[in-house]
C-alpha cells in the first residue's frame, strides 16, 4: 500500500503528533523506534509503522500513520487475541473428543 501513497519524511510525520513533557511534537526518532521495534498494543500484539526506507532516510506516509493509530486504538472485541499454548492445547483435545464422539 505505501508504494501507492504519497510519502513524507518522519520529520513531517513527528508534526502530525503533539509532543510528550511540553515539546511542541513529536521527535521524530520516536517514529524510528515505531518503524523498528512497533508499539505494544492493548491485546499484547506489537504494531509497527509502515515506512520504507530510502538511501538513509526513512519515509511513511500520512495514510501509515492513520493505519498505524487505527491498530493500536482497535477495541480487543476487534482482534482476535492470541491464545497461549495451554488453551490451544485444551481446545485442541476436546476437538478430538468431539470428533471421536462423533465416529470420525
Amino acid at each position: 500500500m505505501l508504494q501507492e501513497e504519497q510519502l513524507i519524511s518522519l520529520s513531517q510525520a513527528a508534526a502530525h503528533f503533539p509532543g510528550h513533557r511540553g515539546a511542541k511534537r513529536l521527535h521524530p526518532a520516536t517514529l524510528t523506534r515505531w518503524i523498528l521495534n512497533g508499539v505494544k498494543a492493548v491485546d499484547g500484539h506489537r504494531v509497527k509503522l509502515e515506512a520504507r526506507r530510502y538511501g538513509c532516510r526513512w519515509l511513511t506516509s500520512e495514510a501509515a500513520l492513520q493505519r498505524f493509530a487505527d491498530a493500536l486504538s482497535a477495541s480487543p472485541e476487534e482482534r482476535t487475541p492470541a491464545r497461549s499454548p495451554s488453551v490451544r492445547q485444551t481446545a485442541s483435545e476436546r476437538a478430538e473428543d468431539e470428533l471421536r464422539a462423533m465416529g470420525a
